[in-house]
Order: structure tokens, then sequence, then C-alpha cells
């Protein structure tokens, strides 16, 4: 998923026909969290029904060094969403957990279902707040809130992220939600200029928004947020927090 991912957002960064990106989902959940049983060496080997992209990127991938966590997929993955130079926009059709909910603090707007909630419980987890959260959840959020969620765990509703600013509008949960959203994003782009222009505008606008330094200022935290990951993994509390949760917890 996060090669395919990355695929994704390297094709429409290329194509002039693309002026923004929607990252949503399909089903009652937008994203679930990590599955901590997946196997990660899939993510290194192409598969048959894998893209030309994604294979391409997957050749390309450098090989895992624990002591240079750039050279982490999730790392990469992560960056991708950092050095993306068009809008990037979520549609959150329901709950968004784990880095379902980090990713979206990189979008440049959010939409939801009523229905929506955002939980990213980093301790539960045994790991530390990822995606470059300690920098934009208290930007996105505000500091009380995004304290709440980094050290308590807190889940916030969708109402609660929309009085913070984090989401632009609810909507009814239900089928329409997506056409819903993609109507009102085109009703948008068309007040950017001619066809022709807008891809050229779109990105222009994000460079003064985004600039370099703040870039640059991201792709540092996201390597101090992995570098702890590590210390944590390392020292066993990763293991120690699973097993605690695996036998306090049913599921």
């Amino acid at each position: 998923m996060y090669v395919e991912i990355m695929a994704a957002l390297s094709i429409a960064s290329e194509d002039d026909e693309v002026m923004a990106v929607v990252l949503t989902a399909v089903g009652k959940f937008f994203s679930a969290g990590m599955d901590f049983e997946n196997e990660p060496s899939m993510a290194y080997e192409v598969q048959a029904d894998d893209s030309a992209r994604t294979a391409e990127i997957k050749r390309a991938l450098p090989k895992r060094v624990e002591e240079d966590v750039g050279t982490w997929l999730p790392v990469l993955f992560i960056e991708s969403f950092i050095r993306f130079e068009k809008p990037l926009i979520g549609a959150v059709n329901g709950p968004a957990i784990g880095e379902g909910f980090s990713s979206l603090l990189h979008c440049d707007l959010v939409f939801a279902t009523a229905s929506a909630y955002f939980w990213a419980p980093f301790a539960r987890a045994g790991v530390a707040p990822e995606f470059c959260s300690t920098i934009l959840m208290p930007e996105r959020l505000g500091r009380s809130l995004a304290n709440a969620a980094i050290y308590l765990g807190h889940r916030i509703s969708a109402a609660e992220a929309k009085s913070a600013g984090f989401v632009l509008e609810l909507f009814p949960t239900g089928e329409k939600f997506e056409s819903t959203v993609l109507d009102r994003i085109e009703e948008g782009l068309a007040l950017t200029g001619p066809p022709e222009l807008r891809t050229k505008t779109l990105k222009r606008y994000k460079r003064l928004v985004y600039q370099d330094s703040d870039r640059e200022k991201l792709l540092l935290q996201c390597r101090k947020e992995f570098e702890l990951i590590r210390e944590i993994g390392r020292s066993g509390d990763t293991k120690k927090v699973q097993e605690y949760y695996q036998n306090v917890l049913p599921g």
C-alpha cells in the first residue's frame, strides 16, 4: 500500500492534467490503522498485479539500513506526502485511525462524514508519533486538542475536528459522500482560471503556502520521529506495550 500510494502521487505529480489529488477509501472506515501482522518483505517484491510505476519504485527502493531511518520505507512513504507539489485533499468517509489520521495532517483540505473520527493512539501501539504529527498536529488542531490526542490518546470526533478547523465541511454518511465532495472540489477548481492554467496556478500557490524551509523542517522532523520509534523498538518497550494490551483488551 505504501508503494502503491507513492506511485499514485508520483504519476499525479508528473501529469499536467491532474490539478489535485483526493485521498479517500471504500467501506465503513477511512483507515483501520496499521496491520501489525503484515509481511514487510512484500513491499520490496514486485507482484504480478503491480502497476508499472509501483514495480519501478519497488526496484529502486534502497536497502533498509537500521542505523539510517532515511532508508526505511515508512519514512520514504511520508516524504512522498511532504514533497507533493499539488493540492492534496482528504475525503474521510469513516473513522481514520493511526496513519490514516496522521497522513491527513498533510492534506491541504479535509472533508469528512459526520460519523468519522480521528484517532492515533501512538503509545497504545508502542510506537511514537509519526507523519510529522509532533509539528503538524498542534498546527492543524490547536495545541490543547493535539496534546490530548498525543498524550492521552484522545479520539477526536468529526464535530471537534471541524470546530478546530481541521475539517472544512461535514457531510452525511452514505454513498453520495464521495460524489458530493468531488462536486465541491470541481466547483472550486473552476474558479482557478482557464483549464490550461489551473495546474500551474495551483502549484504556484502551494509553493507559497509550503515553502522549501517548511518542507525541510518536516523532512527533518519525520526522521527524528522514526529515530525515536527505532529507540523504543530496540529497548523492547514496543513488544511490552503490545503484549500488555493483548492481555488486557479483547481482540
